[in-house]
């Protein structure tokens, strides 16, 4: 019984081990794919603050929602969960493969 709990004790902090460093490697994956993404949507989408002059900051998560929510011919706004005076600006695919596209400031103030 003893023999089997020493064998068992360091697979078991192995096992332990080898899925944190796992995650670990996953996180850092996921983050790097993130800025990637964050440095080819430049240009394409703007973050819009109304009637504020605060700072934000942009979630890198909110790359994968500007992908998802892009159209074809129409611009979208995605607003900021926790903040209703700041939205995204999405431009749409026919914009930004126009050979006359501009790339927009990442942000912009707005009085409305």
């Amino acid at each position: 019984m003893i023999r089997r709990l020493f064998f068992l004790l360091p697979l078991l902090f192995f096992m332990h081990t080898s899925h944190a460093q796992t995650a670990a490697d996953s996180a850092r994956a996921e983050s790097k794919r993130l800025m990637a993404l964050y440095q080819q949507l430049q240009g394409t989408y703007q973050v819009q603050v109304i009637n504020s002059r605060d700072k934000v900051e942009i979630p890198l998560q909110y790359m994968d929602n500007i992908v998802s929510m892009r159209q074809q011919n129409e611009v979208t706004y995605f607003y900021y969960p926790n903040k209703k005076n700041v939205r995204i600006m999405i431009l749409p695919y026919s914009e930004i493969q126009s050979k006359d596209f501009v790339p927009v400031q990442q942000v912009a103030y707005i009085t409305e």
